[in-house]
């Protein structure tokens, strides 16, 4: 069981802010290249901070997970602080939210790659929905990850409201990736985001459904083209790719290479990146299943 417990993790969370961005420092990167990017460091490597971030990403998940019941997320998360099990069928009933990704058997599986991933595209979410609001370009969707690390389609999208452009929009489709290993060579998992981009885009987005989505009419226009932009490589369009790794592995030089793998975007800003760097990625993310699972 982790060090911290679920009580303590959340009280250093709220005396931090309560979120992600509170715990790290961000640092833009690659000003002269085609591709900028930004590397995000965690904080301090402290037990109670590193918890902190567990818990606000357990939490988080398990309140998407399970639409914020007050059965499933309600008790989950009052049996989680209060150090108690749950029995029948709300045992049951939680379970069934949790298991997908947080199965307890994957904690005994060396190197579960789907756990690390899905923790990765977790820390993407909330680092980009919890920047620094620009009245200029905001944020109109921006959709949390999917139900399993697995589930075909894109990992990302964000879609802006944005002044002065054809569209009164814009909108980037992201790749997500994580490297576990210890030399600061992330090169071949960035690569390999931007191939996915430049090759199964246009189908990651016309996997999109909308019908049960309520927007406004010129949002729902605006949508309903996301694959027709990107196959007319519109300035409207771009791509990004986060990776995920162990601080030991933070790169001195990335995406300076994204422009000869992504190639069907040239605009300017076609192209983001984004470093996330945490102690032991792997490690990190069992804590935040060992968090979930607390009440199971």
């Amino acid at each position: 069981m982790a060090d911290v417990s679920p009580a303590q993790a959340l009280a250093r969370a709220t005396a931090v802010g309560g979120r992600v961005a509170d715990l790290v420092r961000r640092e833009p990167q690659g000003h002269d290249q085609t591709c900028r990017w930004e590397l995000v460091v965690t904080l301090s490597s402290s037990p109670e901070d590193r918890a902190a971030a567990g818990w606000i990403i357990a939490d988080e998940i398990m309140r998407e997970r399970t639409g914020g019941r007050p059965r499933t997320y309600g008790k989950w998360r009052d049996a989680t602080l209060n150090g108690t099990k749950l029995t029948g069928k709300d045992h049951v009933l939680v379970k069934a939210f949790a298991e997908p990704v947080f199965e307890a058997a994957a904690a005994k599986k060396e190197g579960n790659h789907g756990l690390a991933g899905y923790v990765g595209e977790w820390l993407w979410y909330l680092l980009t929905r919890d920047l620094p609001e620009d009245p200029a370009r905001t944020v109109e969707i921006l959709g949390p990850p999917k139900a399993a690390v697995n589930d075909g389609g894109g990992d990302g999208l964000v879609v802006y409201r944005e002044r002065g452009t054809a569209w009164g929009f814009s909108f980037r489709l992201w790749e997500m990736k994580k490297y576990t290993g210890e030399a600061n060579q992330p090169d071949g998992a960035i690569r390999k985001g931007w191939t996915q981009l430049s090759t199964k885009g246009a189908t990651y987005l016309g996997m999109l459904s909308w019908g049960d989505k309520l927007l406004a009419d010129d949002t729902r226009e605006f949508v309903g083209s996301l694959a027709d932009q990107w196959v007319d490589e519109e300035e409207s369009a771009g791509g990004g790719v986060s990776v995920a790794l162990n601080t030991t592995a933070i790169p001195t030089k990335a995406f300076h290479l994204a422009h000869e793998h992504f190639t069907t975007h040239k605009h300017p800003g076609a192209m983001q990146g984004l470093v996330v760097a945490i102690d032991n990625l792997e490690g990190f993310a069992h804590e935040v299943r060992e968090y979930v699972w607390t009440a199971l």
